[in-house]
């Protein structure tokens, strides 16, 4: 008999009230079953959570009885309450983190501008921080030399990788530009360097094994698809059952990157898989539905590639954009053209695409070493 999956049940001071907390690898069926029983998910303490009483522990054990263990071993040690040195501190600590919210004229602005929302969330938070930084002085009244002592705090202090770092900085331009209209300026604001990095693919047959040992049919249908078209995450989850064209074998990307619409390629054997998915799972709206016919999420397909790369004992963390990178890699190791892979990929510039050629083994292939032609007469 298969060994259950372990949930450990934990007290948990939430809201003012006591709850208990379900602590769990993510399953997509002890999820299903949590929600069914009422718990409520808080993106605060990153757990599953109901309230306290006998009666939904009772209702915990009968609706996972035979699906997980429950370890009530945390539950029997005593609740600790807040002391009022605490509870002062965690006051102070919330009083800060309200002290100063975004000028309305910054978030119309973004909304105005149709940024996408996580361009807006982004922006948003990186300026609430920033504001909040010096919380006795209005946002305009900042200085240009404060702005600069805030990036090094940052970078010096909180450690933040380059393209955050850029990120910030875009967020504080967009307010003093933008939002009061002041010239561009350039001078005041060292941007980094950015990395060139190459991009991390995996090899054809460790997508093979990906597939092959995933047994939920949705979860392969997610990563044989970012595979087989070189989607985005975001994309994925987006997808609408008319974007997709079984007949003549295309996808119609509705709004990817930067707004724009795309068609990129569905083959043979995605197609005959689709089938197969939409025969048992009759998704409604969204090709791929989470509870309730909503839109599945972001973290649940990271996590689908996380643990298929796991179970296909993959040597590095596989993620969705690491598919992708792979689909457009062995694409140009085929020999298909760059402008092709790019008009697929939704790339703006080719100069974004032609960074493949770099880890195409079929590109590396057609240049010869110096050394070999040293003996070329022989």
């Amino acid at each position: 008999m298969p060994k259950l999956p372990e949930i450990k049940l934990h007290h948990l001071k939430h809201r003012g009230r006591w709850q208990i907390r379900l602590d769990f690898p993510y399953n997509e069926e002890l999820i299903a079953i949590a929600r069914r029983r009422g718990c409520k998910w808080s993106a605060t303490h990153r757990s599953w959570y109901i309230e306290n009483s006998k009666e939904n522990l009772d209702n915990l054990f009968k609706a996972f009885k035979g699906k997980a263990y429950l370890n009530i071993e945390p539950l029997r040690k005593k609740r600790v309450a807040l002391t009022d040195d605490a509870k002062q501190n965690k006051s102070k600590q919330a009083e800060r983190s309200i002290k100063k919210e975004l000028p309305e004229a910054y978030i119309q602005k973004l909304e105005g501008r149709r940024y996408s929302s996580s361009t807006r969330k982004s922006y948003s938070g990186h300026f609430r921080g920033f504001i909040n930084f010096y919380p006795d002085k209005k946002p305009e009244d900042i200085s240009e030399e404060e702005i600069k002592a805030y990036l090094l705090h940052l970078v010096n202090k909180k450690k933040i990788s380059i393209s955050t770092q850029n990120s910030v900085i875009n967020s504080i331009k967009f307010f003093y530009e933008q939002v009061l209209g002041q010239n561009r300026k350039k001078y005041w604001i060292d941007r980094p360097r950015k990395e060139k990095k190459l991009p991390l693919i995996i090899g054809k047959d460790d997508v093979k094994r990906m597939i092959a040992s995933t047994e939920n049919l949705k979860h392969r249908c997610i990563i044989a698809l970012l595979y087989s078209s070189g989607l985005r995450r975001s994309e994925v989850i987006n997808l609408r059952k008319q974007d997709i064209d079984l007949e003549r074998m295309q996808i119609f990307v509705r709004g990817g990157k930067g707004k724009k619409d795309r068609v990129t390629l569905l083959g043979q054997e995605m197609c005959a898989l689709l089938k197969e998915y939409y025969k048992e799972f009759k998704p409604n709206y969204w090709v791929f539905e989470g509870p309730n016919r909503s839109k599945y999420s972001a973290e649940s397909v990271r996590m689908v590639v996380k643990q298929a790369g796991e179970k296909a004992k993959i040597s590095q963390p596989v993620t969705p954009h690491m598919l992708r990178h792979s689909f457009a890699t062995h694409l140009m190791e085929e020999g298909t053209d760059t402008r092709y892979i790019q008009k697929l990929l939704g790339h703006s510039k080719l100069e974004t695409t032609a960074i493949y050629t770099h880890v195409s083994n079929y590109s590396l292939a057609k240049v010869k070493s110096p050394l070999d032609t040293l003996f070329d007469d022989k």
